[in-house]
């Protein structure tokens, strides 16, 4: 047996234990920059993803993330469970004689997956879809309505947001409370806001909503109990924000940010002060948005000029 000097097997053992030290300390740090990537969900965030459909709306579900969104190639709502790879869900009826047109869509307080469909002045309509191809009309809503954004107002409650001739000049739109029976489909409308020119997005943040009137270029924003226990629909809500050519919008409850499409080919962050600021560009059309909260994520639709190929993209956010 050989023995090293009392020195050399000192400087081996320190030299052995440096570099274990750094092997974990490397894999730490790898690992730590995974889970950045990942996420909650352990899914990486890549880039866009082409979509075998023409979409529109856009949402996702709060317990597992799963993204959904409308296609008006098929009329249908396609869903994914990792926000890549779609297939259908449920298919809405086409109005007589006319194109498919899917709006927003929502999910409401009893986990229903709410769809609205814009109807081109004589089928607006709203349905509930509680599983795969369940799918129910709610009747007694106007359907000379286009209806464009959606949002859950609690329990048995959306608020819809609508316009009626072209949407430019004078002001026609509005928005309106649908009180509803998932089961049934019996439902009635009352407007609490009117005086709008074309609202398309509607959030709801705590107590409080908030519209995108395209039509003015601008976000208006009201108390929603106040509206509620008005004895007629108001017709000037105070303005939010300033912002060109508005559209779909997502709110986040944790910081009361809003999310809509901006300028020509941007998604701007409107923050709780109302401050403006652009966070990603390069649409050809940005439309639907939904945040994914557990992933710090927003999903936006970029639609495609016809023919072409759309894309759901992912926006990191802080």
């Amino acid at each position: 047996m050989i023995r090293l000097p009392a020195v050399a097997h000192s400087h081996s053992h320190s030299y052995a234990l440096r570099r274990l030290a750094q092997a974990l300390m490397l894999g730490a740090l790898v690992q730590i920059w995974g889970c950045a990537l990942q996420g909650h969900s352990g899914q990486a965030d890549t880039g866009p993803v082409a979509l075998d459909a023409r979409p529109n709306g856009l949402a996702v579900r709060p317990d597992d993330g799963a993204v959904y969104l409308t296609d008006d190639a098929t009329s249908s709502v396609l869903r994914s469970s990792d926000g890549r790879s779609f297939s259908r869900y449920a298919g809405v009826p086409i109005g007589a004689g006319q194109a498919a047109s899917l709006s927003q869509i929502a999910f409401d307080a009893e986990g229903n997956l709410l769809v609205e469909r814009f109807g081109f002045g004589t089928a607006g309509g709203l349905f509930s879809i509680a599983g795969a191809d369940h799918v129910v009309a709610l009747a007694g809503l106007d359907p000379t309505r286009r209806r464009l954004g959606l949002a859950s107002a609690g329990a048995h409650r959306a608020l819809s947001t609508w316009f009626k001739g072209g949407g430019e000049g004078a002001a026609t739109g509005g928005l309106s409370l649908v009180t509803y029976d998932a089961a049934t489909g019996e439902a009635r409308e009352r407007d609490l806001v009117t005086g709008l020119g074309k609202p398309v997005g509607v959030v709801v943040l705590g107590d409080k909503v908030f519209i995108a009137d395209q039509a003015r270029n601008a976000i208006v924003s009201a108390s929603l109990p106040a509206l509620v226990a008005a004895a007629q629909p108001v017709s000037n809500l105070d303005v939010f924000a300033r912002i060109a050519h508005p559209d779909l919008m997502a709110g986040d409850p944790a910081t009361g940010a809003l999310y809509t499409r901006c300028n020509a080919a941007s998604v701007c962050r409107i923050a709780a002060d109302g401050t403006v600021s652009e966070i990603a560009n390069g649409f050809h059309d940005a439309r639907g948005v939904a945040l994914n909260s557990a992933r710090r994520v927003l999903y936006v639709v970029d639609r495609a000029a016809s023919g072409g190929t759309s894309y759901l993209r992912s926006v990191p956010l802080p």
